[in-house]
């Protein structure tokens, strides 16, 4: 915070409050003086957001999203990824993931596997075995199981009431 304050004051950019993770100014600044502000913190790791962008929240949950589909390598580990793509570490990750949503970034994986599950289980052509492979379960007993845990049916009572539910439909 010491060095954005600096810097800020440095260039003459009023600053109404420094937050820990935010800065909140005085009044507007031009596109000339964010570019020279970006310019002058990015030697100390620190990256402007105008608002026009995510939320740091966000960007986790869109990144657990598109390592679920398979848009990341998944020899890598989540943690990993998350680090590597947002620029902090994970420990910083999981402490404010948890601060905003009261839940883990462990569980809303686990969550969002299990919903990838369900649409993948309504394809016909796809097995038990398929699904636990694609999605880097274990097995097919750690993918029945986390199932359970999270929908309270097994993958079969699932089937079942959603294809009579679409029947009756």
């Amino acid at each position: 915070m010491e060095v954005v304050k600096r810097t800020m004051d440095s260039m003459d950019i009023p600053v109404e409050r420094i937050h820990e993770d935010s800065i909140i100014l005085s009044g507007e600044i031009e596109e000339k003086e964010m570019q020279a502000l970006s310019k002058g913190l990015a030697p100390y790791g620190i990256k402007i957001n105008t608002g026009n962008t995510l939320s740091l929240l966000d960007q986790i949950k869109a990144l657990i999203k598109k390592y679920v589909r398979g848009d990341y390598d998944r020899n890598i580990s989540i943690s990993k990824m998350l680090s590597d793509e947002l620029g902090y570490s994970y420990s910083y990750l999981s402490n404010h993931f948890t601060s905003k949503t009261f839940t883990t970034i462990e569980n809303f994986y686990v969550l969002i596997r299990i919903e990838k599950v369900k649409d993948l289980l309504m394809q016909e052509d796809k097995t038990l075995s398929d699904i636990a492979f694609s999605l880097n379960f274990s097995s097919v007993p750690h993918l029945s199981g986390q199932f359970k845990k999270v929908t309270g049916l097994t993958t079969t009572q699932y089937l079942k009431i959603r294809n009579n539910t679409i029947n009756t439909i």
